[in-house]
């Protein structure tokens, strides 16, 4: 018998983020806290934090795409262009 415990689950960089943005807001925040409620204050904390993460995808928060240069090969794709396409334009004369 193996009484091996399940290898835990993988943690979820995007859930992490989203837990510790609400820690930030929640400790930035502290008078709106007092006056709302704790538990009013809890559940608007969580709606700004998924509203504000809404637009990033799973792979925004791996560490590979943190070391990449974001955007170089399109830098590198856009300024090839073949010369035999180009076509010569006439100078304008200044009237």
């Amino acid at each position: 018998m193996d009484n091996n415990k399940p290898a835990s689950k993988p943690v979820n960089a995007k859930k992490e983020f989203k837990k510790e943005l609400e820690t930030k807001i929640e400790s930035a925040l502290p008078e709106i806290k007092t006056k709302q409620g704790a538990k009013k204050f809890q559940r608007r904390i969580k709606k700004a934090a998924k509203i504000l993460i809404q637009g990033l995808h799973k792979k925004d928060f791996t560490a590979n795409n943190k070391e990449k240069k974001i955007g170089a090969d399109k830098i590198k794709k856009s300024t090839n262009i073949k010369s035999d396409k180009l076509q010569p334009v006439a100078p304008v004369q200044n009237l």
